[in-house]
């Protein structure tokens, strides 16, 4: 019999560890999943978001919104193309932004879009780093659809912020044009 010692361990039980983390149920699996989601379901929005994180119900004058937060980043879930009454919404947009100061580049989105498909960063017109992912409601989409959409985007928040918001301040800090790490 072949022994190879500790490193076969190590590897069996991170391959163990993975595969209970892959098959492991979602956050939302505590949130009733049935049924479709419209942009008219801002409670049922709310509550899957809420799965991820604390979320406040928000209004102003452009209409209603979420305002969450999921794994230390501030976000918001916009529900866009409504009515004149921010009714018969037929899409949300999830939108995080970054104040950066001069740490953030436009070849640092521009690589981000051309390797990415599920999400669209960019530079505002302060120059803050801005990343987007928008889905479509028209006729509805499963509620499950909707958590997997949500996870998705939990998913780009975190590669986004570890490609390219950290090493944008790390770079600031290192070259003295600074930076803040502070999310909207």
């Amino acid at each position: 019999m072949l022994d190879f010692g500790p490193r076969l361990f190590a590897l069996a039980t991170a391959t163990a560890t993975a595969t209970a983390a892959a098959v492991a149920l979602p956050a939302a699996a505590q949130v009733p999943l049935g049924g479709l989601i419209t942009g008219d379901d801002f409670d049922r929005v709310l509550e899957i978001a809420a799965a991820y994180g604390p979320v406040e119900r928000r209004e102003d004058e452009d209409g209603r919104w979420i305002r969450g937060e999921m794994d230390d980043v501030v976000y918001s879930i916009s529900f866009l193309n409504c009515d004149d009454g921010n009714r018969n919404c037929t899409s949300v947009q999830f939108r995080a932004w970054w104040e950066s100061n001069g740490a953030h580049s436009l070849e640092a989105m521009n690589q981000w879009n051309r390797d990415r498909r599920f999400s669209s960063a960019y530079l505002d017109s302060g120059d803050n780093a801005t990343i987007e992912f928008d889905m479509n409601l028209a006729g509805g989409v499963t509620a499950v659809n909707f958590d997997d959409t949500v996870q998705w985007w939990q998913a780009v928040l975190g590669q986004f912020t570890e490609m390219v918001v950290t090493p944008g301040f790390e770079a600031a800090r290192t070259d003295g044009t600074g930076g803040t790490t502070r999310s909207k």
